[in-house]
């Protein structure tokens, strides 16, 4: 992936150069009369949109989507300002000065709409829908038309200057706009898919929980995010229990597991609550001590000295709880969005990967745990605690929550 992204790099540079050294001399002189720009407005705007960006480079460097957002931004804007006023000028007939003119204007349009798309569309109207797992890809299709929508919407009035002054301006202005635009969109919505990680729902059948046929031995505590106190439920049947009042206010908390400190061959159940929403100082509360259950700590805890991450530094290897040990298959839970569940299978040589990282959306994959039967329970985003069946290749949304922490119990471990 780093040389697709390298060699990507060179080829925006070395076409974005071409292109400013042969439209640098008219847009110059055009720029001047027109704007009062001295010199390369060309470069000063995309001088801008690398300037307007530093928080959000540094911010995002991790997966495929980031490096595409990024190239998109430094480069992509540019190239896309002069390619719809090349097509402008083509397809038109506008006058080549004008084609100039609205290709530089379309360039700052373009700038302008990334701000715009990133803080209204990315930041406020995403993180305000009630997406989940049962209605986030019919979500990621009504943002797919209202970001085309609102291109239409703040890019017309750059190219109608285009056709001020004309016979029946308006109706060839919406025209000209619905092709370049819909051109545009196009090749950007094919940029991103590639980058993006979608197999949640083009590879994975999303279901009800009762149709992934999970184990009816196990008993999950989590926390609720109605109120941030731990509740108990039997992963197959059966409502929530409340059994500890811990008023938990920060999605980074979470539960976990530990050998109990008066026996050893029993289990204490803690909360780790951060004061601070990055996870600097924690502190733990204990849940529940000296459980007889079968449990599964997660392979940090394991550590010497154990490392007790909160909700966002919980991946990894999945740990396996009771026959689960037996299984021919192995779990991966990563660090980013995109690189979600990846599920293998030592006998049969099978892979799969669920995830979802899009621009209008991404979950990670955290505090996971391989079930008995092969199911894998895990926390999907910010409080959805899911499912997975490898062998169906199903999904499930199960209830909301943090910090899922299943157990067996004594008595069924007996049985």
């Amino acid at each position: 992936m780093n040389s697709l992204v390298v060699w990507m790099s060179k080829v925006a540079r070395e076409v974005f150069r071409r292109a400013v050294a042969l439209f640098n001399n008219r847009v110059e002189r055009t720029a001047a009369m027109r704007f009062g720009f001295k010199s390369r407005p060309l470069l000063f705007l995309v001088l801008f949109g690398v300037v307007a960006f530093p928080q959000h480079a540094c911010a995002n460097a991790g997966t495929p989507l980031m490096w595409a957002e990024l190239l998109h931004l430094f480069y992509g804007n540019a190239l896309i300002g002069i390619g719809e006023g090349l097509l402008l000028g083509l397809l038109f007939s506008v006058p080549k000065g004008k084609s100039v003119s609205v290709m530089i204007l379309a360039i700052l349009a373009n700038y302008v709409s990334a701000w715009l798309g990133g803080l209204f569309i990315g930041s406020a109207i995403v993180h305000a829908l009630p997406m989940d797992l049962n209605n986030g890809w019919i979500w990621f299709w009504v943002m797919v038309v209202l970001t085309y929508c609102m291109t239409l919407l703040l890019e017309w009035p750059f190219i109608a200057l285009c056709f001020r002054g004309t016979r029946d301006w308006f109706r060839q202005s919406v025209r000209a706009s619905l092709v370049v635009q819909s051109v545009s969109y196009t090749l950007l919505f094919g940029w991103y898919w590639m980058a993006s990680g979608t197999s949640l729902y083009t590879r994975m059948d999303i279901v009800a929980s009762a149709d992934l046929a999970l184990p009816e031995s196990v008993l999950v505590y989590f926390i609720s995010p109605a109120d941030g106190d731990v509740y108990k439920r039997q992963l197959t049947a059966g409502s929530e229990q409340k059994i500890f009042e811990l008023h938990s206010t920060n999605l980074n908390d979470r539960l976990f597991i530990r050998p109990s400190t008066t026996d050893s061959n029993r289990w204490d159940l803690v909360a780790r609550l951060d004061d601070t929403e990055w996870r600097s100082n924690p502190h733990f509360v204990d849940v529940l001590t000296n459980m007889m259950v079968e449990a599964a700590p997660d392979r940090r805890s394991l550590a010497h000295p154990p490392m007790y991450e909160g909700t966002w530094g919980n991946y990894g290897w999945v740990q396996s709880l009771g026959s689960a040990t037996n299984s021919h298959w192995e779990f991966l839970a990563g660090n980013w969005p995109r690189e979600g569940l990846a599920a293998s299978n030592k006998a049969t040589g099978e892979s799969m990967r669920v995830s979802y990282e899009t621009l209008f959306g991404a979950w990670e994959v955290r505090n996971a745990v391989h079930l008995p039967s092969d199911k894998v329970l895990f926390q999907f985003g910010d409080d959805q605690i899911c499912a997975f069946d490898p062998v169906r290749r199903r999904v499930g949304l199960l209830w909301k929550g943090r910090g899922p922490v299943p157990v067996i119990e004594k008595a069924n471990i007996e049985q």
